[in-house]
């Protein structure tokens, strides 16, 4: 295998952001409504471009509605901040669930070539946070499993941990996933809990984002595969140009074996769209044409444990 690229989308609606929202549906709720129109565009890039991809979902998001929700839903962790719970208070602000729900989503990327459901947990599970137990992992991917079984006739093989709080390895694989996205190497790509995720942390990411040297591709590592770069489409338009050229860099670069893998959230589409979209456009025309002429292949992630 010359070199694999790989894209990974954290699909999580409102659920990945509850705890900082709370009950304060305005706030990013622009970004979050025009996800319905952004899914299709992405799959039509997708499509133009080649690009396998795994959609790591949110289980709920394929729930009909409230009542469907709170049947699956086992009850939530003990958690030292209580805001990490999912608040049933979230049916009060949201009763037609058009932030939290979308199954007609879930079934436009499954019916589209080379695009995989992997799993994001069933309720955004914080599995990193102070009070998270074994057991709540283990009933929290069961869920998830489940309704995947029912929605798309196949239970999840690829696992992104939320947050990229990556813990319980012995659980997550008893529930048969096979390949999770692991984090970029540097220790400020580590620090994901509500304790060490600080203003500096932040920073350095950013940093790390226009450096156009500091690319990493790695090999399959096991069962894991490594980030090499969070897409980041809003950048101001010079730091845009240094983060596609750590794009082209990075792939430039790979050895035989090695994976670029990128990830991001449909939401980050959500405002200033057909400019953002337009910049997704142009990395993946990037994409392409190394991967043309590098002879690379787009993988999904369960294909690189195939």
């Amino acid at each position: 295998m010359n070199g694999t690229i790989t894209l990974s989308i954290d699909f999580e609606l409102r659920w990945g952001l509850h705890d900082r929202l709370g009950l304060d549906l305005e706030r990013y709720r622009e970004n979050l409504e025009q996800e319905p129109s952004v899914v299709p565009e992405l799959l039509r890039l997708f499509a133009q471009y080649g690009v396998r991809a795994t959609w790591a979902m949110v289980g709920a998001i394929a729930c009909v509605d409230w009542d469907d929700y709170f049947r699956r839903a086992p009850a939530p962790p003990r958690y030292g901040n209580p805001q990490f719970a999912i608040n049933p208070r979230y049916s009060d602000i949201d009763p037609d669930g058009h932030l939290h729900f979308a199954p007609k989503l879930v079934d436009l990327i499954a019916a589209a070539p080379g695009q995989e459901i992997g799993t994001h947990t069933f309720s955004h599970l914080f599995l990193g946070e102070v009070g998270v137990s074994p057991e709540d992992a283990a009933a929290d991917l069961s869920a998830a499993v489940r309704i995947h079984q029912e929605r798309t006739g196949a239970a999840p093989v690829s696992l992104v941990f939320p947050r990229n709080q990556c813990a319980f390895l012995d659980v997550v694989r008893t529930k048969g996933i096979r390949i999770w996205r692991g984090n970029e190497r540097g220790w400020y790509f580590n620090r994901n809990d509500s304790s060490s995720y600080s203003a500096l942390v932040r920073g350095l990411r950013v940093f790390d984002a226009i450096n156009p040297w500091g690319c990493r591709t790695e090999p399959l590592e096991g069962d894991m595969t490594r980030s090499s770069l969070f897409f980041r489409p809003a950048l101001p338009d010079q730091m845009w140009s240094l983060h596609l050229r750590k794009i082209r860099n990075g792939i430039s670069a790979m050895r035989h074996g090695e994976i670029f893998h990128m990830w991001f959230h449909p939401h980050n589409f959500g405002v200033d769209r057909a400019r953002r979209l337009a910049r997704l456009d142009q990395a993946l025309a990037v994409m392409a044409e190394l991967a043309h002429r590098r002879e690379l292949t787009f993988r999904n992630m369960s294909e690189l444990r195939a």
